[in-house]
């Protein structure tokens, strides 16, 4: 069970209404009702019954909310336990989107970091509400998120309600993320999400509103979450294996440093595509960092412009 999935049920419980939940926590209302509904799936019992005028608590929902709202006072207190007796000569702490690209800059500084004598460093993954809540909240020091530019203002918006700071390193194409060895391309056959829409569409469980899932080309608008063939997963590995060793796909951006050799992957332009994906590197304002944490904004700025400048190249010689 999701800790931030109980925080947006009991956001529901207060305001009596998902669509003002919804608007309280910046997310959408189908993307909240959503959560609500795996919630209620996931233990076996309804904790509102919908009415015209919004939703009201079932008694087991009742009972729900007082647990839901105990623990989360307790893990707030856990987070925010921090001994004197206990110092940490290094520590370093990110929350961000899913995207490999990231999570390398992440793995060169744990090895950088190797021969030192003691440290605590922590890596969050989540939605790009999550990473910001982490921030905001305190639990982790640094994101890194992922939106499309059309949500620039929503999300500069409720950056700046959170009291955080945002610097953009980055935009991208969304691209297909296919085996080097798919039928399609034995075949000789093009590339495209028309193509590929008999063949199962691979994404993450719970990341409902990731922005990369939802493509529009020529004006039309195509959501891959009502694709025929959805297989969900939690982790990367799972996800990389996957596209891999079958025929399914992903939508990902321009490859990482070692998805060819590691999972002989292509990274396939979708042609005619309007969307843009910004990526932004996120801390509190006023932040005074880690001299770790410093070194990692730099590692993984440097990746997304390097990227950025790779991407350039290609389009140009093309």
């Amino acid at each position: 069970m999701d800790i931030n999935h109980l925080e947006e049920f009991v956001a529901v419980a207060e305001c009596g209404s998902i669509n003002k939940a919804a608007n309280k926590l910046y997310i959408s209302q189908p993307h909240l009702s959503n959560i609500i509904k795996d919630l209620e799936k996931s233990i076996g019992f309804e904790l509102f019954k919908r009415t015209n005028r919004g939703v009201k608590l079932t008694p087991a929902g009742e009972y729900f909310l007082k647990h839901s709202k105990t623990i989360l006072n307790e893990i707030k207190a856990l987070r925010e336990f921090s001994p004197t007796c206990i110092k940490i000569s290094d520590k370093l702490r990110v929350s961000m989107t899913k995207f490999t690209h990231t999570m390398e800059s992440f793995n060169e500084v744990c090895d950088l970091s190797e021969n030192i004598d003691e440290f605590t460093y922590v890596l969050n993954e989540g939605t790009t509400r999550d990473v910001i809540m982490d921030i905001a909240k305190g639990y982790t020091d640094v994101g890194v998120i992922h939106y499309d530019i059309n949500e620039e203002k929503n999300i500069h918006t409720f950056l700046e309600k959170s009291e955080l700071s945002w610097k953009t390193i980055a935009r991208f194409k969304p691209e297909i993320c296919i085996s080097k060895h798919h039928d399609l391309i034995k075949q000789g056959k093009t590339i495209t999400l028309d193509a590929l829409k008999d063949y199962g569409f691979v994404r993450y469980l719970g990341q409902y509103e990731d922005f990369i899932y939802n493509i529009t080309k020529k004006g039309h608008h195509m959501d891959l979450n009502n694709s025929n063939k959805i297989i969900y997963v939690y982790g990367r590995a799972t996800l990389m294996q996957l596209i891999s060793t079958t025929n399914c796909y992903t939508i990902g951006i321009t490859e990482f440093d070692n998805q060819d050799p590691m999972f002989q992957v292509l990274s396939v332009p979708i042609e005619g595509c309007e969307n843009s994906i910004q990526f932004e590197i996120i801390t509190r304002k006023n932040a005074v960092l880690d001299k770790t944490a410093q070194k990692f904004i730099d590692n993984v700025t440097a990746r997304y412009v390097r990227l950025s400048e790779k991407n350039r190249m290609q389009k140009t010689s093309e």
